[in-house]
């Protein structure tokens, strides 16, 4: 992000979620919009105002361990969002936090 709160071009993620639960969030978010570009690579058709295409790619980091009965699994994951406008990167920036939203207690 840059230093007035827009995203820029690529927004980068440190996320708790394996490839599958990725895949799902990515379809629940884009519809059936959704592509594979090769190995953890996806495509999202139509995205924002102008309806471009937002790239995004999944690499699994080593799992998270929290002592010795847990593990989280990790993931860098990267949206490359040059083809959106200013306005329209904060509109799917938001939407791709609601949907991959965990609740917590």
């Amino acid at each position: 992000m840059t230093d007035e709160g827009d995203p820029g071009e690529t927004v980068e993620k440190v996320m708790s979620i394996t490839r599958a639960e990725f895949e799902v969030g990515l379809e629940r978010l884009a519809g059936m919009s959704l592509r594979p570009h090769g190995q953890d690579r996806y495509v999202l058709d139509g995205m924002g105002a102008g309806r471009q295409a937002v790239r995004c790619s999944f690499e699994p980091l080593p799992d998270a361990v929290l002592g010795k009965l847990m593990r989280l699994p990790l993931a860098r994951v990267r949206l490359h969002l040059a083809a959106l406008s200013g306005e329209a990167r904060e509109e799917f920036l938001a939407l791709f936090e609601r949907t991959f939203q965990r609740g917590g207690g």
